[in-house]
C-alpha cells in the first residue's frame, strides 16, 4: 500500500501537485487539465535522485518542491516536454549533473518545436545541455541499471533497481490497452523494449503517468500481450489486402478527445502503420 503521511497539495496556474511516500521513494504527482483533457504525470525522488523534471506550465508549482529536495543528480527517462520541461530551470538554479540518454541531448540543447497543442497543455521547454547518462546510476544507498528501451522515444531509458525490484519506467507502460499513438512511435519497436524489460525481475512499477503500481510485471506482461495481438489482427488483415484505413475502421472505430486535441498527431492510425512497415 502507498504511505499518504506526507501527502500535500500544492496549487499553481489551476493544476495540482501531490506528493507521498511508497517505500523510500518520495512521489510527485502533477496533475495538468485542458478543455476535454486531463493527464497525470509524475516524478519520482530517491537518495538525492530526481527522475524526470516535469512540465513547465507548472513552474510556479514545481520550484518550490525541487527548491526543498537535497538534489545531487537528475535522470531523464526522455527529451518529450513533460519529462524535460523544467531542466533548463533546474540547470541554471540547482546545477547538478542532468543525465539523458546520448540520443536525446541534441533534441534538449535545442528550442523547442512542438506542435501548438503540445505548447497549451505542457508548456514550451527551453534549451538545456544534458549529460549522456552511464550505464549505471549511484547515489549513497542505491544502485540503479540504466536500460534503453526505444519505441515512444528514440532516447527512452528506464531505471531498475535490482535490490528492491523497483523499475521506473518512464513512458514504457502508460495504459495496458493503448488504442492510439503518437507519430514518432513505433509498436514493434515498443514490443521489443517490453519483451526485453520483461527479463528483469522487478515487482513495482514507477510509471510517469500511471503512478505507482504493484505486481508491476504482470502489468507489463498485459500489455505487451495486447500489443503482440494487435499485431497480429494488423498483419492478418493487411495480407488480406485491406488498406490502413479500412484496418483502423474495423478495429478503432471510435474518435477520442485526444485526438482532435492532438490534430490526429495521435492516432491509431500510428499504431497501424508502424505495424504495417514493419510486415
Amino acid at each position: 500500500m502507498i504511505n499518504l503521511k506526507r501527502a500535500k497539495l500544492l496549487k499553481g496556474r489551476g493544476n495540482m501537485i501531490k506528493e507521498f511516500n511508497h517505500e523510500e521513494v518520495q512521489c510527485i504527482k502533477t496533475t495538468v487539465s485542458v478543455p476535454m483533457f486531463r493527464i497525470n504525470v509524475y516524478l519520482y525522488f530517491i537518495d538525492g535522485l530526481l527522475i524526470d523534471t516535469g512540465p513547465r506550465r507548472l513552474k510556479n508549482s514545481l520550484i518550490p518542491v525541487f527548491k526543498s529536495l537535497p538534489v545531487s543528480q537528475i535522470i531523464l527517462t526522455h527529451h518529450h516536454e513533460d519529462h524535460i520541461g523544467m531542466g533548463s530551470w533546474i540547470q541554471s538554479h540547482i546545477n547538478k549533473p542532468i543525465y539523458i540518454h546520448k540520443a536525446g541531448i541534441a533534441d534538449c540543447e535545442q528550442p523547442s518545436s512542438i506542435p501548438l497543442y503540445r505548447r497549451i497543455l505542457w508548456g514550451n521547454s527551453k534549451p538545456f545541455n544534458p549529460e549522456p547518462i552511464p550505464q549505471t546510476i549511484e547515489t549513497k544507498n542505491y544502485q540503479f541499471e540504466v536500460i534503453h528501451t526505444p519505441g515512444h522515444a528514440h532516447d527512452h531509458v528506464v531505471l531498475f533497481n535490482r535490490e528492491n525490484g523497483w523499475l521506473f519506467s518512464g513512458d514504457l507502460f502508460v495504459i495496458p490497452h493503448p488504442k492510439s499513438s503518437f507519430s514518432f512511435e513505433s509498436v514493434p519497436v515498443l514490443m521489443d523494449s517490453i519483451r526485453k524489460i520483461l527479463t528483469y525481475d522487478f515487482s513495482t512499477l514507477f510509471c510517469s503517468h500511471a503512478g505507482v503500481i504493484i505486481n508491476g510485471k504482470e502489468h507489463l506482461t498485459e500489455k505487451l500481450r495486447y500489443l503482440e495481438n494487435l499485431h497480429w489482427k494488423v498483419k492478418r488483415l493487411h495480407l488480406e489486402g485491406m488498406h490502413a484505413k479500412s484496418i483502423q475502421k474495423q478495429l478503432f472505430p471510435k474518435l477520442h478527445s485526444i485526438h482532435l486535441l492532438s490534430g490526429f498527431e495521435n492516432s491509431p492510425a500510428h499504431m497501424i502503420n508502424s505495424i504495417i512497415d514493419d510486415i
